[in-house]
């Protein structure tokens, strides 16, 4: 028995040495070619076999259990490149980046996201590091100058102020021209770019063509934004982020060229204006106020905060994070304040369900100035008072406090406005969508959707009992909007291959789209005391008008598919189709259907080229198809009923004409390029697209018999055609340097194809613009000539001849107006930047620009005008009128009029340093000690630094044909830092 136990024991132990001798041990540390920092996550995998671990927090690893029989390790990282090494007890492993790896994957529209190399459309996508590195609330600033073809311009300097953004030019001439905004597969308003805080967004796609569009059929005429929030990763520990930065904003450029008050009081008295005693008198009073430095402060702070939480497990990934913006405005009462929370979470129940909901809120509060609405015409304050103020009044007082009244100029101090008229508002935001996911089979995925964008705004304003100008009568006015747009969405795609050769995607889907938008208005008069300025404590309520009350209504009800299909990985095809029907539109053009194809081929993967290593990548691209345009009034198709009183009794009237065949704005865009790798530094991406709009959405005048001013029709076609090129190089990269350029560059060419009733020529003198057959959007005004040297009168062109008159009153009559060629919108925009970076320190520089805008400068019509606005401070450029015979100057003779003509029709071209910055990371090894912190980020930005222009007025950014008492731009410096743990 003893020697069986013995045996047996022997046997044991002979088993155990085996397997021991049949395992083997590694370990080791897996780093970052770039900077040599450790990569957390990566996954080391013993070859051939399902054995493996990740790096730790430190990059470190250690597997125990390497069968005897295995000969390598596989190493992989998203983002790096994946390799497989002989084993060793010990390693240092480094992963180099995979450019195309990098930016791999992204969402185009509905179902899953698409390898960059297999989407068809022409898209761009700006990613995350670029959208923070912008001291800016607004996300849309940091797109300017960064996509070709896409024109962003940040028109107003008031804080928490909206941009104005164009993709390829303006598809239509009456209804709606902004890009739809998609937000985590929603469509939203162009809203949720303010409301948002930019630090939470992944990445922003554009998206131009019609086989990237044409699936959001619609309301895809003019592009899609699409914004992807962020997500955590499966599989990564915890990391907490906590940033913020601090900084002022100033005026980006100086207000004009008042004169000071030696050179008004001058000029007023060598024009009869004042006399000699007066002049004495005021000049020796040595007062010659800055009315600039009056109305806009030296600097105005700004701040954000940011804290982050990111991570997950096997099945389930989140990202939670919070954050409060501030931003003073350069004028007294401007001020913005927005508090925001997201929180992502999504979970794999099972092998064959998942769940998720991404949740956004937000609440702002803005403080809106007295003085700088464009548009306001308020002479005494903003733009206008800074051009036209006389310098010789003193607003400060002895101990240089701002007056309450100003004497002489009779106004009150921006901030006793502020103070005595209090106008406030604030908004509740929530952004959301929830969704269930299911893989019933294998390559078979349901989804089902829904979202919610709902607003709730609340507007104030008092002028106090106290206020002078009230006489001891208070008057409150509130105001209420509630807006809720709910979206559901239902896709089931289906993915498959056929012989390893064909890959095929199928998506079908439905979308149904309710908005329901409530506001009313509420007036009250006669408080009489400051403590007691609410509605209730009125004494007499007034009707404010038609606009006191509203409700509005529309829906959108949608099916759509798509096909992606690829050919041995390098013949790639695809085909959508979607048909919507819109409630804005009359019953027999409710609805439309909307398809698009497009081709690619990759050219690298053809035996040709797979030989020649200088060129790395190849892609020839087209496609074509068509996309809709329903950006107009919820009831313009139908004749509406008003009420209104006559002879002191209630009564109907028919408030709108109406037009129930109105239906679908369509545009058809056909789309070819391509984009070329070559010698491991130089990408190209080139693109010629043609855009045709039909059946153009327009408010067509009416005859005033019938009791209407216009009628909204389906009239007019225009064509939109140009050329996108965007280059980035490489220009020195090695494993502490690296020294990049990228530039991109738009021309659109706008054309009027058809307009209506047979009409070749619409003019709009109001607006200084006219529509022509054949031309572009282009200004329509007097040609203004010049001042005669004979007699310093001024001289216009007399349309259709060669003569020229000096009949100013036949110039004000409108009788000289005709087409400028000077078109509306610029037809060539794009941007330039160079990154470098050296170790931990990085430095960027963007800037964006645009050629051949125009704007009519309204504000020199005050400040170069002194026979109209006699006594009013003028621009310096008035000293140079014509004086006597002989005379060259562009300044007419004292006692002439200017008029609207294309003297103030100037050209708004500019280049702007729209960004710079240096960061620095501490290195890792210093932070390694603490145990706990796993990055810290120092950082310092510029905004707006340099603008170069010859535009006389405040700001060239501004996105309209007028500029008139606008708020100016401003530029920005901050300071930051961010540490992650």
């Amino acid at each position: 028995m003893e020697k069986r136990l013995m045996m047996l024991f022997t046997y044991l132990m002979i088993g155990v040495g085996l397997v021991t001798a049949q395992n083997r041990k590694a370990s080791g540390v897996v780093l970052s070619e770039e900077d040599g920092l450790p990569i957390i996550g990566a996954t080391v995998l013993v070859q051939g076999t399902s054995v493996g671990t990740i790096t730790n927090i430190d990059g470190n690893f250690s597997i125990t259990n390497i069968p005897s029989e295995a000969k390598n390790l596989e190493f992989s990282y998203i983002g790096m490149k994946s390799q497989a090494l002989p084993i060793k007890p010990q390693m240092e492993v480094k992963l180099a980046s995979d450019t195309e790896v990098l930016d791999e994957v992204i969402v185009v529209g509905y179902g899953s996201a698409k390898k960059v190399g297999t989407v068809i459309g022409a898209v761009a996508t700006v990613n995350s590091e670029k959208l923070a590195a912008k001291p800016a609330a607004n996300a849309m600033d940091a797109l300017q100058g960064q996509v070709s073809g896409l024109q962003v311009y940040s028109s107003s300097g008031e804080p928490g102020a909206s941009s104005s953004v164009n993709l390829r030019g303006v598809g239509s001439l009456t209804a709606g021209n902004e890009p739809l905004y998609v937000l985590d597969g929603m469509p939203v308003s162009s809203n949720v770019m303010i409301m948002m805080n930019p630090n939470d967004f992944e990445n922003i796609t554009v998206l131009k063509d019609a086989s990237a569009t044409s699936i959001y059929g619609s309301r895809a005429a003019n592009g899609v934004i699409f914004i992807t929030s962020k997500r955590g990763k499966l599989g990564d520990k915890a990391m907490v982020s906590i940033s913020g930065n601090f900084g002022w904003s100033s005026l980006a450029r100086r207000i004009g060229n008042p004169m000071n008050s030696r050179e008004f009081l001058g000029y007023e008295l060598e024009n009869g204006v004042i006399s000699k005693d007066k002049y004495d008198q005021l000049l020796g009073t040595g007062v010659s106020t800055s009315w600039e430095d009056y109305f806009f402060k030296d600097s105005a702070p700004t701040s954000q905060v940011n804290l982050s939480v990111q991570g997950g497990s096997d099945k389930t990934r989140y990202f939670i994070s919070s954050s409060y913006f501030t931003q003073e405005g350069l004028t007294p009462n401007s001020e913005y304040d927005r508090y925001t929370f997201r929180s992502n979470v999504e979970s794999s129940v099972n092998d064959w369900l998942k769940i998720g909901a991404n949740l956004a809120g937000t609440y702002d509060h803005t403080q809106e100035s007295l003085f700088t609405y464009q548009g306001s015409g308020n002479l005494n304050g903003g733009i206008l008072g800074t051009l036209l103020n006389q310098p010789y009044f003193n607003p400060y007082g002895e101990n240089g406090e701002k007056l309450d009244f100003v004497p002489g100029i009779n106004m009150y101090s921006p901030e006793f406005l502020a103070k005595k008229q209090p106008s406030k508002a604030n908004q509740a935001q929530l952004n959301g969508t929830t969704f269930v996911q299911i893989t019933p089979i294998e390559g078979l995925t349901i989804r089902s959707q829904f979202g919610v964008e709902a607003y709730d705004r609340r507007q104030k304003f008092r002028r106090l009992p106290s206020f002078p100008g009230a006489k001891g009568i208070g008057l409150s006015q509130e105001s209420f909007i509630r807006n809720a747009k709910l979206t559901v969405t239902n896709t089931a795609e289906y993915k498959f291959e056929i012989n390893k050769i064909h890959d095929i995607t199928v998506l079908v889907g439905q979308e149904g789209i309710r908005n329901r938008y409530n506001m009313f208005k509420a007036q009250t008069t006669g408080q009489n005391d400051d403590r007691l300025t609410e509605l209730s404590a009125g004494t007499t309520a007034t009707f404010l008008g038609v606009n006191a009350q509203k409700t509005y209504e529309y829906a959108y009800l949608s099916f759509f598919g798509r096909i992606d299909y690829s050919l041995k990985g390098k013949y790639f095809a695809d085909f959508s189709i979607r048909n919507d029907a819109s409630s804005r539109f009359g019953k027999s053009n409710r609805d439309a259907t909307f398809v698009s194809g497009g081709l690619m081929w990759d050219l690298k993967k053809e035996n040709f080229l797979k030989s020649i290593p200088q060129i790395s990548a190849l892609k020839l691209k087209g496609s074509v198809g068509t996309t809709g345009n329903s950006s107009i009034g919820n009831y313009d198709h139908l004749s509406l009923i008003g009420t209104t009183t006559y002879n002191n009794q209630g009564g109907w009237y028919l408030q709108s004409p109406g037009n129930e065949e109105l239906g679908w704005e369509t545009q058809v865009l056909t789309n070819v390029g391509f984009d070329i790798s070559f010698l491991d530094r130089f990408n190209v991406d080139f693109t010629y697209y043609h855009r045709k709009t039909k059946d153009m959405l327009m408010e067509i005048p009416l005859p005033y018999t019938t009791g209407f001013q216009t009628k909204m029709s389906n009239v007019g076609a225009m064509t939109n055609s140009g050329v996108e090129l965007t280059l980035n190089i490489d220009i020195f990269k090695n494993k502490d340097w690296y020294v990049g350029f990228t530039t991109n560059y738009a021309y659109n060419k706008n054309k009027i194809t058809k307009l209506f009733d047979g009409k070749q020529e619409w003019p709009m003198p109001n607006a200084s613009l006219a529509y022509i057959v054949g031309e572009p959007v282009q200004f329509y005004m007097p040609v203004y000539l010049g001042v005669d040297p004979a007699d310093g009168k001024q001289m216009w062109e007399v349309p259709g001849t060669n003569d020229v008159t000096k009949d100013t009153a036949l110039a004000s009559s409108g009788a000289l107006n005709q087409a400028t060629g000077k078109t509306r919108f610029a037809p060539h925009n794009g941007g330039f930047g160079v990154n470098a970076s050296w170790k931990g320190l990085s430095f960027n520089a963007d800037f964006s620009w645009v050629a051949g805008k125009y704007m009519v400068n309204n504000d020199r019509y005050f400040s170069e005008n002194p026979k109209t606005f006699r006594g009013m401070n003028q621009s310096k450029d008035v000293l140079n009128e014509w004086k006597e015979p002989g005379d060259v100057t562009s300044m007419p003779k004292y006692g002439e009029v200017m008029i609207f003509d294309t003297h103030l029709l100037e050209n708004a071209s500019f280049l702007r340093l729209k960004s710079i910055g240096l960061a620095y990371q501490l290195p890792k090894k210093v932070l390694d000690r603490t145990k706990i912190i796993r990055s810290i980020k120092l950082m310092a930005n510029a905004r707006n630094l340099l603008t170069i222009t010859s535009y006389k007025g405040a700001d060239p950014e501004l996105n309209s044909n007028l500029s008139f008492g606008a708020y100016p731009n401003t530029k920005q410096f901050t300071f930051g830092a961010e540490i992650t743990f």
